[in-house]
């Protein structure tokens, strides 16, 4: 069964009013305790004086005395008095016929009969009788128990009405909760709009903040798909019908070499849809992607030599030679994967634009704050006004002689982002061609 936040409220409430409850109670008893012990300590001093005042008419010299028990409860309270010479001239029937205290003057304490006493001495004012008065301890507890009682006896009846009426307030305190809850509800699946917090208690405000935080990253989210869908849609139409195209000129080819040309430009056409589909995969990938796992530390050096020898035979092929400038490990906080798809992303537009005969050079550079990787082509370069645009998905730089899916280095500034590192492009050696530097932070 689900947990109930009204029914841990309730739990959480009932317990610490009965907790206070119980406390007071036992804080009554012990206060009782010791107001009800110092009362009647001074009941029985004055009982001793009344005594006192009255031994000189009331005992016969000739026997002991002993007042006869009229009442239930005064077997717990006794007196004796004795005479200076040690006699035993009057006691209670509830008293022994030995000194209740030794002591002659004062409060004590004693045990008669294995009960406790308390007990008060004084001679009288001639000092010719020692009158002494006792009571049994359970008199005193008694009492005490009989106040904490009182205030324990209307829980029985006070609690669960309190329960109740903590039941119902709670439920009356959640309602604002069940309204917001209702209200999503009801929503349309494409409702993202924010709940109105204006009236809503403080203590729910920071849920709807949460869900508007949320809704706004649901509408980022769902407004970046519907663009990226529309144009996947857009950039994939053009290989796919020049493949259908260059297919149906080879089904009507009248010769082995037209044929061959047509199917040449099928597999072109095909190596073009799949490698954009790749990257299309890959954004999709890295969109949602707000930050990397922590810990994890790659060598940039490391990594540069194995892109550059991934990139050697299609460099080789096209003539351009790819180098890579020696250097010491350069360690920096990321994901080798994706530092691998953004490297190799920079080598292939670096290849693909640099003209027969070019170079490429991947070179790294660390600086006491940074690490610094760049790849450095002689190819035809970016001119400056388009190097703010070429970061956009599907943006490709008109009478470049090159085909592309425009996706390689807002791949690249995108998986930059992720690391907290910055894309710079900037002319290539002697203003000729394209530096694209990748400055990261350097790990701590």
């Amino acid at each position: 069964m689900k947990p109930s936040l009204r029914r841990r409220l309730l739990l959480l409430l009932s317990g610490t009013v009965l907790a206070a409850w119980l406390a007071t109670a036992a804080f009554s008893y012990f206060d009782a305790r010791k107001e009800i012990g110092e009362m009647l300590d001074a009941h029985l001093a004055q009982s001793a004086g009344l005594i006192a005042a009255q031994l000189e008419h009331e005992i016969d010299d000739d026997h002991a005395a002993r007042t006869p028990r009229q009442y239930k409860n005064e077997r717990k309270i006794a007196f004796q008095v004795w005479d200076k010479k040690g006699r035993l001239r009057l006691r209670s029937a509830s008293a022994p016929e030995v000194r209740l205290q030794s002591q002659s003057e004062g409060y004590g304490d004693a045990v008669i009969d294995g009960k406790r006493w308390r007990i008060f001495s004084r001679w009288d004012e001639s000092r010719l009788y020692l009158v002494q008065v006792g009571e049994r301890y359970e008199i005193r507890d008694e009492l005490a128990q009989s106040v904490a009682s009182h205030l324990l006896h209307p829980l029985a009846v006070a609690l669960p009405i309190l329960a109740l009426l903590i039941w119902l307030g709670v439920g009356a305190g959640l309602a604002p909760l069940g309204g917001v809850a209702r209200e999503v509800a009801r929503r349309a699946p494409d409702n993202l709009a924010h709940l109105d917090e204006g009236h809503a208690p403080r203590e729910i405000s920071p849920l709807i903040a949460a869900l508007n935080a949320l809704f706004d990253r649901l509408r980022t989210s769902l407004e970046q798909e519907r663009r990226f869908t529309a144009d996947a849609a857009h950039e994939l139409r053009t290989p796919l019908a020049a493949v259908k195209t260059q297919a149906q000129v080879a089904l009507g080819a009248r010769s082995d070499e037209e044929r061959g040309r047509a199917l040449a430009n099928v597999v072109s056409g095909a190596d073009r849809a799949s490698r954009l589909v790749e990257q299309l995969l890959v954004l999709a990938r890295l969109d949602p992607q707000t930050a990397l796992p922590p810990g994890q530390t790659v060598d940039l050096h490391a990594l540069a030599q194995q892109g550059v020898a991934e990139i050697a035979p299609a460099a080789a092929a096209k003539g351009v030679e790819v180098g890579l400038a020696p250097g010491d490990a350069a360690p920096v906080a990321g994901d080798a994967v994706l530092l691998a798809v953004l490297l190799r992303n920079l080598l292939d537009n670096a290849v693909r634009y640099t003209p027969s005969g070019g170079e490429v050079e991947v070179s790294l550079r660390r600086t006491p704050n940074a690490v610094s990787l760049a790849v450095v082509d002689n190819g035809p370069g970016i001119p400056e006004a388009e190097r703010g645009k070429v970061f956009e998905r599907f943006h490709r730089i008109l009478g470049s002689g090159e085909e592309g899916s425009g996706l390689g280095l807002s791949i690249a500034r995108r998986i930059a982002e992720l690391h907290q590192a910055r894309v710079i492009l900037d002319s290539g050696a002697g203003r000729r061609g394209l530096s694209v530097e990748v400055r990261f932070p350097s790990p701590s």
